[in-house]
Order: structure tokens, then sequence, then C-alpha cells
């Protein structure tokens, strides 16, 4: 009965311990703003939604697409107008997108637009463009000046153009786009209609040509409403004035914001800026014509979206890139996508209710209920809770089976326990067992790896033996020539008939026979000399300092009995002057398995490869680069080259016990590292890394 309860509680606990963690989780991420929406339509449907870079990566098959920005990065316009375009290509693998800002807000000048041409005629120059898609005034202008010089042949797509002249691109068959245009009216019927208290509208503009064109704009609209409409407008002013202004009007007023980049001061204000400043001081509601000022405490009204503008000319340029449609097949898009869009906070503060709004407006920045944030939690939750309630009386149904059970489970558990004991001393015996036997395979492993290297070095006499044998054996002819020359003269002599030449002869022929003895001599005192140093070092096993690069031209002195025997190349570079506290002995057999590796597994009998040893010296490492250019390895058997035992040549003289010898040499002997890259019939390359100073145990290294 308590177990079963136990295992009850127990199930409880486990799973409100994972509820209260995925609560606490989604908390988490709400704080951080990772599900909470922008904005969402009155049914409460997402609105807007980021879109994926897809310019991250360039490959020479993609259309490239160039954007082009009038103005700089952070502009919250742009932003919008770069997430419409990227929204289109964001699925798209077969597209690249690259942008560019002219930052002409903050640079207006003709010379800035000069100087921006030059840069633009070095940067580009040579590069093609599948199409150029053009945002706003500025860079559709200066697209249109310049396009036959920095892009000729390219398609230019614009978007976000104000006060569009078709007789700007009548004789331009390569430029399409969306105009951007500002629907005044329906923003003021919206805010008469939500207000009808109101008398009096408050325009804010500035002087800027955009501002001038929205004043004529506005202009032409006043007359269709009542005249009980007053229209006043805020020009000319420095910001701080028209602050003081709006922050004294009454409740039958509201604020229309055209634009406000430069007051009266010429003093420059980002729209963000503005729309902040006007926002945070307006007594009375702020109705404008962009959505990316809602995010600065505006009202809103019918507002045109850059995003909107993105999307349409992001889908125009596929249609021309993608499709083949010529520009001038897409006519100009005149009526730009304008929405009812209302800033939440900012309604709440009006005392304006959702309901009263026009149809399929879009509300913003309005708080996400518990449910809505929560909805998948809520009903995991309540499954999860009915679960329990079942698991519950499930549980309870069996506690009397379970009793009944225990006492079974009881008799088994000491049955149990005496199996296990019986095992354990099995296990035991098992285990001693195979210590020892895993004792006598340490032993034979290291036994055959010093036969291994008594092996090599028995092969190292036999050869050099061989080697002596040739020079010595070359000199034993020469004197016997030299003898018998001697015994000729002599006779002649002693009968008196040796001539002027003879002795000339003779003299020449010993000239010749002593330059043959010295040189095999020389020869055999080389060879003697090299195997006496490897000889002894392998023996010794101390460490000693030694010049690297003399070291491995009498390594490879010592090994050239089997060099001979190939057609192999052996090529070492290595800076004279490098020198090093090693193990030579160790150093010797790590080169000589490497190359008698490379002799068995990399070359057939009768290849002729060419073998490099490469050494270079950094901040006390030394860098061992052993090369060869034979058929390489599998990826499988690169990752067992260095097991021990492990060789693709049993049989047929490998043991399986050299690139592990070697390993073990490097890493522990001489404290290193070695890595292995191998490509099937391209070669392979092993890389030791060595300090310059091998340190003995409890020795300090104060080289």
């Amino acid at each position: 009965m308590k177990y079963a309860v136990s295992f009850t509680l127990l199930t409880v606990l486990i799973i409100t311990f994972l509820l209260g963690g995925t609560f606490i989780l989604l908390i988490k991420q709400e704080i951080a703003g990772e599900i909470i929406p922008w904005s969402r339509y009155k049914d409460g449907s997402i609105a807007l939604s980021e879109a994926n870079d897809n310019d991250r990566l360039y490959h020479k098959d993609r259309k490239k697409i160039l954007v082009l920005h009038s103005y700089h990065s952070e502009m919250p316009w742009v932003k919008l107008e770069e997430q419409g375009i990227k929204s289109v290509f964001q699925q798209d693998k077969q597209a690249v997108l690259y942008f560019d800002y002219m930052d002409t807000k903050q640079n207006i000048t003709s010379d800035y637009l000069d100087s921006l041409y030059k840069l633009y005629e070095q940067k580009y120059k040579g590069k093609k463009f599948d199409a150029v898609i053009v945002t706003d005034n500025a860079a559709y202008d200066f697209a249109l000046a310049h396009q036959q010089t920095l892009f000729p042949s390219t398609p230019i797509i614009f978007c976000g153009v104000n006060y569009f002249d078709e007789a700007d691109i009548q004789d331009k068959a390569w430029v399409t786009g969306i105009i951007e245009d500002v629907d005044i009216k329906s923003t003021i019927e919206a805010a008469l209609s939500l207000q009808p208290q109101v008398t009096k509208i408050v325009v804010i503009n500035d002087e800027t040509t955009v501002g001038k064109a929205n004043k004529q704009l506005l202009e032409k609209i006043m007359p269709s409403f009542d005249s009980k409409i007053q229209f006043i407008f805020l020009e000319k002013m420095a910001m701080s004035e028209v602050l003081e202004k709006i922050a004294a009007l009454s409740d039958d007023t509201v604020v229309l914001l055209m634009t406000f980049n430069v007051d009266k001061d010429e003093t420059i204000f980002s729209y963000e800026e503005a729309g902040k400043l006007i926002g945070a001081n307006s007594k009375v509601p702020v109705y404008c014509f962009w959505d990316f000022y809602l995010k600065s405490g505006m009202l809103g009204g019918k507002v045109t979206s850059g995003f909107n503008q993105g999307k349409i000319a992001g889908e125009l340029a596929r249609k021309v890139v993608f499709e083949r449609i010529p520009p001038v097949d897409l006519p100009v898009i005149k009526e730009s996508i304008q929405q009812y869009m209302f800033d939440y906070h900012a309604l709440r503060k009006a005392g304006i209710k959702e309901e009263a709004l026009p149809v399929g407006s879009v509300v913003v920045n309005s708080p996400i209920t518990f449910y809505e944030t929560y909805k998948y939690l809520v009903w995991f939750l309540t499954v999860v809770f009915m679960i329990l309630l079942l698991l519950v009386a499930i549980l309870a149904i069996n506690i009397n089976s379970r009793k009944k059970v225990e006492e079974e489970i009881r008799h088994l558990n000491r049955e149990l326990e005496n199996q296990v004991s019986e095992r354990t001393r099995a296990l035991q015996d098992t285990n001693s067992a195979m210590r020892h036997t895993l004792e006598d395979l340490q032993q034979t492993r290291s036994h055959l790896v010093e036969v291994e290297k008594m092996a090599l070095l028995g092969e190292l006499v036999a050869g050099v033996a061989h080697e002596i044998n040739t020079p010595v054996g070359n000199s034993i002819t020469a004197i016997s020539h030299l003898s018998e020359k001697t015994g000729e003269l002599d006779r002649k002599f002693s009968d008196g008939q040796m001539k002027k030449t003879d002795l000339q002869m003779y003299l020449e022929s010993s000239n010749h026979v002593s330059k043959i003895i010295f040189t095999n001599l020389e020869r055999a005192a080389e060879l003697i000399r090299s195997f006496k140093k490897v000889a002894v070092d392998q023996l010794v096993e101390e460490r000693r300092s030694f010049q690297l690069e003399e070291y491995i031209q009498d390594v490879l002195v010592s090994l050239r009995p089997q060099l001979k025997k190939t057609h192999h190349k052996v090529n070492v570079n290595c800076p004279e002057a490098i020198k090093v506290y090693w193990y030579p002995g160790a150093f010797w057999q790590i080169i000589s398995n490497m190359l008698n590796n490379s002799i068995m597994h990399a070359y057939e009998p009768d290849d002729a490869g060419t073998i490099t040893i490469g050494i270079s010296y950094s901040a006390g490492i030394i860098t061992l680069t052993y090369a060869d250019d034979g058929k390489g390895m599998a990826p499988e058997v690169q990752k067992k080259i260095f097991d021990p035992f492990f060789t693709t040549r049993r049989g047929t003289g490998g043991t399986g016990l050299g690139m592990h010898i070697v390993y073990n040499l490097v890493v522990f002997k001489m404290e290193g590292t070695i890595e292995c890259a191998s490509q099937l019939g391209v070669g392979t390359v092993f890389t030791v890394k060595l300090p310059e100073r091998i340190q003995g145990k409890g020795e300090t290294n104060h080289v």
C-alpha cells in the first residue's frame, strides 16, 4: 500500500516539476519579448512578422539583387521596407540580396551625391546585378541619372517614391515600381468619426521639399470638409515652440503630423525622434500617415506601410528576375496599399473603443491576454490534469492488487539477492582472471614493441654492414691492382728494363688508385660515423643537444640501405640554425618508422614517389611535416592508424606497431602531438609538434 501511494506522489511531483519548469521558461521568453508580436488585427491575427535574412551566403549561380536605400540603415521606414523585400526572397535559395545606404537625410548636397557616384562607380565596377531595387526618391532619382554608367542594362524597380511623374520614365523601358502616396482625406474623416467634438485640426509640418508637397496635398482636400473645421498650421517653428503649442491644446482639437524633420533653427530630427517628442508632449490625439510613427505614441490613421512597399517591390523584382518579364510589361503601380492602423495605448488615452474603429483596422502594441499568450500551455495543463486524475484513479484501483504482488516481490527479491551474491562471486573470479590476462597482454605488447625496435636496429646494422662492404671491397680491389702494378715495375727495375714511360704510367695509376681508395674509405667512414651516432642514441636513450638538420641527414644516411631498394626521393627542408634538446634515438625511430610506413604501405614496389620532410620553428615549438605522395588512406584506415597491431599488410611483413610506436614516442616520450591527414590517390601528411626542449621528470624548463 505505502509503495503504491509513494509511486503516485512521486509521479505527481515529477509532472508538477516539469510543468513548473515549462511555465517559468515561457514567462522568461515573454519578458525577453520573444513571444509577443508587435501588432495584430482586431480579430487577433498577426499582422507583421520578421523576415529571415537570405543574404548571408554567396554563390555564383544565384541571382544577385542590389537594394539601394535613400536613407541610413537604422531609419524605421527603411527597416520596414527592407523587411518587406526580404519576406519575398526569404525562402528562395536562388537569390542573394545586397544592401547599400545613401544616407541622404543627413547629406543632401550635390557635392555629396557626386562623391557618392564616384564611390559607387569604383565599388560596383565589373559587378553585374540581375536587378536593382531603389527605395524612396533620392535613390530613385540617383538610379535614373546614373543607371547607364553604374548598372548598365540592369532593370530598376522602385518603391516609396512620392510625387511620381510618369514622364520621367517615358523613354526608360527598364524601370517599373510602386509609388508611395498618403491618404490624408481618409485619415481626417476617421479622426472626425472617432472624435465628433473636434472643430480644429493642428497640422505639424516642416519646410522641406516633402513637407511643402504634403501641404499642397492637404490644401487640395481641405475645401471638402465642413467650414466648421479650422485648420491651423504649425510651420517655421523651432521644435520647442511646437511642443509648447501642442501641450496647451483643448479637447476639441486633434493634431495631424505630416513631417517635421527640420525645424526653424535647422535642427535635424529623425522620424522616430520627432514622433516621440510630439507624441509625449501632445495633450490631444496625434494622427499620422506612416506606420513607423505608431511606435512613438501616435494614435494612427490610414497609414502607408513601408513593409508593404518593400514587399510589392520585391514581388516585381521576382517577376523580372525569375519570370523574365521585362519591366516595360509591368506597369507602375500608382495606388499604394494603405491600411487603418491605430496604437492601443493612444486609443485608451483618448477614450476610443476598438469597436468604433473603421472595419479592417489593425491595432498595434495591444497587450495579449494570458490565454492568447499561453493557449497551448493552458490546453496542455488541462490535458495533463485529466491524465493525473485518471492515473490516480487507476492507481487507487490497483492498490489492493499491489499488496498481493508485494509479497511475491519480497520473495523474488530474496531469491534474487542469493543469485546476485553467487553471480558477484563468479564475476570477481572472472575479473581477477581478466586482470591477470590484461597484465600478460600489456607485458606481451611491451615486449613486441621492444622486439620491433630491436628489429629496426638489426635491420639498420645489416644494411650498414652491407653498405660498408661495398667501399671496403672497392678499396681492396684498388690496393690489389696497385700491388700488382708495383710488382711489375719492380721486376722491370731489377732487370734494368724500366723506362721513363713505365714510371709515368705507374705514377698515374697510383694517383688514380689512391683517389679511389680515399673516396671509398671516406664513404665507409661516413657510414660508420652515422651508424655509430644513431646506434648509440638507440641504446643509450639519453637526451642531448644537437643540430636538427645535421641529425636528419645522419638518419637518412643510416637508412640509405632501405631507401636504395626503392625508387623514392626524399627531400628535406630544415633551417640549419635549429638546435634542440631531445632524445635523438626516439627522433631517429620516429623518422625511420614513418619512412618504413611509406615504403611498405604508400607505394607499389615499382613506384617512384617523393617524400618530403619539412621543419619549421615558432614560439618554442618545432613543427615536423612528413608528407608522401602515395596512395593515401581511406577514412576508416586513417582513424586506426595509431592503434596497436592495426595493419593492412598482415602476413606480408606488417606488424601493426610502427605508427603506434611513433604515437607513443611523440606523445609520451617527446611531450608533443601528432596528427594525420590523408586522401585517397593524393597522399598522406603527418604533422608532429614538439617543444624544442624535452623535459625529464621533475625538471623545469629554464630555456
